[in-house]
């Protein structure tokens, strides 16, 4: 018959035996069966030993071995890795700016606009609730696609350069292979007014005039003033389609 202790040591070199053979896998308490005291106390002693990096209550990074060491996990990475399959995932705010090429200004840490409540625990990250944007998970948006559909709602906030700059960076972006136009207008259905207004105008100065063409319209004439305020020039506000 097998003592506490014999159970207790089985646990053990079971959870060790998989968490040294795993790469870049999140582990998490769940994924291990026995007592929560034996399979805590055998994480922390693979965090004292590096083997493990802890990103927060319950959550723990295997990296890639180097010899410098293991490879950190941002706590984004920990969050993708997390997400459902399903989720659709961007950077916002400054944070977005920057990794586009809009802004120097660099986020002291990430900001992700996530379709799903944000979980918690996380205290290198912000997470923003973008879970009414469905179209985004509809569409299944990839990250860029995202980062765009964020940069366009904060540009007068975020975006540095002036507006001739940002509108051409925008059409770079939207022709980009990584970027599917189509998508992006199918998931403009959820995007608040001035998100479309200006997805709209950018694909029609990329050229991309059947994807501009889906998008609806913003009812409100104020909603059109304040999408148009950030392109180079005064534009015209045509009369809801």
């Amino acid at each position: 018959m097998k003592t506490d202790i014999d159970a207790h040591e089985s646990t053990a070199a079971k959870i060790r035996r998989r968490i040294l053979s795993s790469r870049e896998r999140i582990w998490r308490i769940e994924d291990f069966e026995g007592s929560d005291d034996a399979i805590q106390a055998e994480l922390r002693r693979l965090v004292r030993a590096g083997e493990l990096d802890h990103v927060r209550r319950g959550i723990y990074w295997r990296g890639q071995k180097t010899r410098f060491g293991m490879t950190p996990a941002s706590e984004g990475s920990a969050l993708r890795k997390l997400l459902d399959r399903h989720t659709a995932i961007g950077a916002a705010g400054w944070y977005a700016a920057n990794l586009l090429g809009l802004s120097t200004q660099v986020s002291p840490i990430e900001v992700l606009a996530i379709t799903t409540r944000p979980p918690t625990g996380f205290s290198h990250l912000k997470l923003i609730d973008r879970s009414g944007r469905l179209g985004r998970r509809d569409e299944r948006l990839n990250e860029l696609e995202v980062t765009i559909l964020e940069a366009l709602e904060g540009w007068e906030t975020y975006v540095e350069e002036g507006a001739e700059k940002a509108l051409v960076r925008f059409r770079d972006l939207v022709i980009n292979d990584e970027v599917r136009a189509v998508k992006l207008a199918a998931a403009a259905y959820s995007e608040p007014a001035v998100v479309r207004e200006r997805l709209r105008h950018v694909l029609l100065f990329a050229g991309m005039d059947i994807e501009a063409n889906r998008i609806q319209r913003a009812k409100s004439s104020d909603a059109r003033r304040r999408a148009l305020s950030v392109f180079p020039e005064p534009m015209s506000i045509p009369a809801t389609a």
